[in-house]
């Protein structure tokens, strides 16, 4: 069944995989509370980005928690076009009128595609981090419990950030979904 779980981060895979988390998160927190499209953002925008690729690429290999390819790995499924939609509008879709718009919706829910995992990730993997003297029976059972956990952390977490998205998107684009209601953003 491949190495325990409580190995995860002790591995130099598994150590990059959550670094590149914890950076994307502390970027992508930063990048969504500036303004947009300040030399800043595009800066930060791109260690978001960077971090990301990297978060996501790293967790392809990582089958420890099941020994081969899991449920988990849905997110990468996931994250990796949102994140590369995200990057290819502002680099090369600009002829589509809704480029602002495209590109914001792809790296807000990126980034609520990251929260999501993350609490995901810690309700099922930190039961079993704590305590390591149980069975495999017992371990599996938690994990099973933690999964269905985390499938409603991601519920909530993307209703609420539902809500958040609707208020962003009004506030930039005033509820409109064309980037040419507000040209000062990109």
């Amino acid at each position: 069944m491949g190495p325990p779980v409580n190995e995860f981060i002790q591995e130099p895979l598994g150590a990059f995989h959550f670094a590149s988390a914890i950076v994307a998160l502390i970027f992508g927190a930063i990048v969504l509370s500036n303004p947009k499209g300040t030399a800043k953002h595009k800066r930060l925008g791109y260690i978001y980005f960077a971090s990301m690729l990297a978060l996501n690429l790293s967790a392809i290999p990582i089958t420890n928690m099941t020994g081969s390819i899991g449920l988990f790995h849905l997110f990468v499924v996931m994250s990796l076009p949102t994140t590369l939609a995200a990057l290819y509008f502002p680099l090369f879709g600009r002829t589509n009128p809704n480029w602002k718009m495209h590109h914001f919706t792809c790296m807000f829910w990126s980034y609520v595609g990251l929260i999501a995992a993350s609490i995901a990730e810690g309700m099922v993997r930190l039961p079993i981090l704590l305590v390591t003297d149980r069975t495999a029976a017992d371990r599996a059972l938690e994990a099973s419990s933690g999964f269905w956990l985390a499938v409603l952390a991601f519920a909530v977490v993307t209703g609420i950030a539902e809500l958040l998205f609707r208020r962003y998107r009004r506030h930039f684009f005033g509820g409109s979904t064309t980037a040419n209601s507000n040209p000062g953003v990109t």
